[in-house]
C-alpha cells in the first residue's frame, strides 16, 4: 500500500504542474518547488515502512 501511495504522489503531481503551465499560471519554479516538496514526502512516507 505504501508503494502505491508513493508512486500515485510522484506521479500525480505532474499532471497538475503541466495543466497549470498550459494555463499560463504554472512556472518553471513551482514546478521545481513541487517535486523537490514530493520527493521529499515520498521518502518521509516510505521511513514508514520498516514501522508497518
Amino acid at each position: 500500500m505504501l508503494l502505491v501511495q508513493n508512486i500515485t504522489l510522484a506521479l500525480g503531481i505532474k499532471p497538475v504542474f503541466l495543466v497549470l503551465t498550459l494555463m499560463g499560471t504554472g512556472t518553471t519554479w513551482m514546478a521545481v518547488f513541487a517535486a523537490v516538496g514530493t520527493s521529499l514526502l515520498v521518502v518521509a512516507n516510505g521511513l514508514r515502512l520498516p514501522r508497518a
